[in-house]
């Protein structure tokens, strides 16, 4: 007996951990920030930026480089000495040497300006796809829930035509109602009974674009939550005007071209430095060791070479650039008709910008307009349905009339659960706009 209790205790458990909780909006949207692909790929392409950037900051340093070599001379060859002499030797050297930029026309400098700007972008970058994830996810959230609640519209009036049917068949039998409308009234319960199968795959489908959105593998017992409940003056509107000049200042997608403007000036003077003389500073030193294969010349110890073949160099190292077939002149004007573009970038993203804040405020005071007049419709509606019932149990009211004023009401609550989750969703979308997300 205990160990059936176990086992039964054991497979709740197990049931109730492998039941997935429903997800909030918030829920959703952390998921997805850190499995979507197109933020990963934006996390890369920033990490890639910083390792550009460490590389022009480490192109200061000294490069050092360490050679050694081995080989084998026939007749006239090499000696310790400088001359070559008649003999067959074989010759080893080992070397190191270290440069250091002194003066490249501020190349390096203006390029470590242009790859920390670089960076400073891909970070904004990563947020504009961060931000652009997040509106398409709460799109998809607020199908979802829209759904889910005119499933539950559907279920109502499913369960409101079957005790129509019934209510029906009882006048029917006691002889107040002609058969016909028990008919007409079974026709009503299958028609509602097909809204509710159409609704019930409308939710699934929008479930799984949700799903799939959140890169979920798995979606089976995928559900969310449903917002809170408000009212059309629970959701304020921020001004058009304050809202653009708020975006002008911190939205990343606009944020991101002004970098990279900046970026292209300094490409720009990096590109020019190439017509300015360079200097660099180098030293090295090398030694070797030489052996005649015959005896006409005498092998001296590899120590004493050693001590006597050392070199070492020390100078500065002058760069003049004369003509390299006009190669930096048009790199150069590649890069100011990149800045142009850039210029033109920014002009374009602003506007961009502010066309999608005046069509989200409009939109969401349109919205607005339509839930005010949705929630007076499904007043209006109600009442309508309440007496066209009380008119039926009286006689007055005959059972086509009483299901075309089902009908409007059915279409009076869903009107008002679309106009409902389009104006939060429009409110939202403003609210992203100023940054109260």
């Amino acid at each position: 007996m205990k160990k059936c209790i176990l086992i039964i205790t054991l497979l709740a458990v197990a049931f109730t951990m492998g039941a997935q909780q429903p997800w909030t909006l918030q829920q959703c949207i952390d998921y997805a920030m850190e499995h979507n692909v197109g933020i990963l790929q934006s996390r890369l392409q920033q990490q890639n930026a910083d390792y550009q950037l460490k590389m022009s900051q480490n192109a200061w340093l000294p490069s050092v480089s360490a050679s050694a070599s081995e080989g084998l001379g026939f007749g006239q060859s090499p000696s310790y000495t400088g001359v070559y002499v008649s003999d067959n030797s074989s010759s080893a050297s080992v070397g190191i040497s270290v440069s250091v930029p002194l003066f490249q026309g501020l190349n390096l400098y203006n390029t470590n300006k242009a790859n920390q700007l670089n960076y400073d972008a891909s970070v904004q970058d990563l947020e504009a796809a961060k931000r652009e994830l997040q509106l398409a996810i709460m799109a998809y959230y607020m199908e979802v829930v829209y759904c889910k609640e005119l499933l539950g519209v559907a279920e109502k009036q499913l369960e409101l035509s079957e005790s129509q049917h019934q209510r029906t068949q009882e006048l029917f039998q006691v002889g107040r109602l002609p058969e016909s409308n028990v008919y007409e009234s079974a026709a009503q319960v299958a028609s509602d009974r097909a809204s509710l199968t159409e609704a019930q795959n409308n939710l699934m489908l929008r479930l799984l674009d949700l799903a799939q959105a959140l890169e979920i593998d798995n979606t089976e017992g995928f559900d969310v939550v449903a917002p809170e409940t408000f009212t059309s003056d629970e959701l304020p509107l921020a001004s058009p005007q304050n809202t653009i000049q708020h975006a002008l200042n911190h939205q990343p997608e606009l944020l991101a071209a002004q970098l990279r403007l900046q970026q292209a000036h300094y490409d720009l003077k990096a590109a020019k430095s190439a017509w300015y003389p360079s200097l660099s500073f180098y030293g090295g030193y090398s030694n070797g060791y030489y052996h005649y294969f015959t005896n006409d010349n005498a092998n001296i110890p590899l120590s004493q070479q050693l001590k006597t073949n050392g070199r070492t160099q020390l100078g500065l190292s002058l760069n003049i650039p004369i003509f390299n077939g006009m190669q930096t002149k048009y790199r150069v004007k590649m890069t100011e008709l990149g800045i142009e573009n850039q210029q033109l970038n920014i002009e374009n993203t602003s506007k961009k910008l502010k066309k999608e804040i005046q069509q989200a405020y409009y939109s969401a005071v349109a919205a607005k307009e339509k839930y005010v007049a949705a929630e007076n419709s499904l007043k209006s509606s109600q009442l309508a349905y309440d007496y066209a019932q009380a008119g039926f149990e009286a006689g007055k009211t005959t059972l086509m009339e009483l299901n075309e004023s089902k009908n409007r009401l059915y279409k009076a609550e869903s009107s008002l659960l679309q106009a409902k989750y389009e104006y939060l969703y429009r409110c939202k979308v403003m609210a992203f706009y100023n940054n109260f997300t």
